[in-house]
């Protein structure tokens, strides 16, 4: 007898373990659950890429402050019919989500690496930790890393998909470069690269994408912007594109934006097109006087989700002269 007592506790000392680990992978499941965004399709949509422009926490406090003081004197219409994201390098998401008015929102530059795979390699950042610190959306596919640094379509594809599977929302850049404008492949290059991507997209997530037309050849200082009715063009066959690979639903849901050289000067020739949503700014982003200016035209001029006679977004958009995507 005493065997079998000294045998039966032994069992239990190694179940008890056992039944303990499981609750608590069970309550880290729970802790870590995905909750997905609200949706603010209904805003238009200004995002400021930071770039790497600051380089120390006293610029990256100082202009938080800024847009604190920025968006509180805004008016209440303005606030309601734009929705403004910030996108700080990944040092400083943690720290912008901490400091800005939660009424902002943060996002990051990417996720994970250059090259594949899409996996927690060393020093990576993957979109769970984004998500874990406050971060709302994440900007892919932007020219630097697609022709700098050689991202492919398949890359970005990848990591659209796991970021939306994460929580985040999804800024993505797409654009062609000069020569291929000048060959005459600029639409067959936004064919190809927003095909690939929306392998990574299931019919209800366009709610959660922002699409930033960025031709390459109208970006940076002293280049010439892309005409408004060429950005008008472009991004009406874009939402086009989405309604006959998609459905009609995901083209009116999704924001199309514009980015490329846009600043507080000329953003009014490009507020009022019927399919421009919004834009993505780089310079401008790291002015609260000059954001305000692009929120204030934005909010004035914006089309919204509807033209002024309430028709769909792309219903006066010359569409005989155009050829489709």
């Amino acid at each position: 007898m005493n065997w079998l007592l000294i045998v039966m506790l032994a069992a239990l000392a190694v179940v008890l373990p056992v039944a303990e680990c499981t609750a608590i992978t069970e309550k880290t499941d729970e802790e870590t659950a995905v909750v997905i965004p609200p949706s603010n399709k209904n805003k238009l949509f200004l995002a400021a890429n930071w770039k790497c422009k600051l380089e120390d926490t006293i610029e990256v406090d100082a202009l938080c402050d800024n847009l604190n003081q920025m968006w509180e004197n805004l008016g209440a219409d303005e606030k309601n019919k734009v929705e403004l994201c910030v996108n700080p390098p990944f040092v400083f998401l943690d720290r912008v989500r901490s400091r800005l008015t939660k009424e902002i929102s943060v996002g990051s530059q990417n996720v994970y690496d250059a090259r594949g795979p899409n996996t927690g390699n060393t020093g990576a950042n993957t979109p769970k930790m984004l998500h874990s610190v406050g971060t709302e959306w994440v900007l892919l596919g932007h020219s630097d890393r697609r022709n700098n640094l050689g991202e492919k379509d398949i890359l970005i594809s990848d990591k659209v998909k796991k970021s939306l599977a994460a929580g985040l929302g999804v800024i993505l850049t797409i654009g062609e470069l000069p020569m291929q404008r000048k060959l005459g492949r600029a639409l067959a290059t936004l064919r190809k690269q927003l095909g690939a991507a929306m392998e990574g997209i299931s019919s209800d997530e366009w709610h959660r994408i922002v699409i930033a037309y960025e031709p390459v050849w109208a970006v940076g200082e002293g280049a010439t912007p892309c005409s408004p009715e060429e950005a008008q063009r472009i991004n009406f066959m874009l939402r086009s594109f989405i309604a006959k690979r998609v459905n009609e639903d995901a083209a009116q849901t999704c924001r199309l934006t514009y980015t490329g050289s846009v600043n507080e000067e000329n953003a009014a020739s490009y507020a009022s097109l019927a399919d421009v949503d919004g834009f993505v700014v780089g310079r401008a982003g790291l002015d609260a006087n000059k954001l305000r200016s692009i929120i204030q035209t934005l909010a004035r001029d914006g089309n919204g989700n509807d033209n002024e006679n309430g028709d769909p977004k792309n219903a006066n958009a010359a569409t005989s002269k155009h050829e489709e995507l």
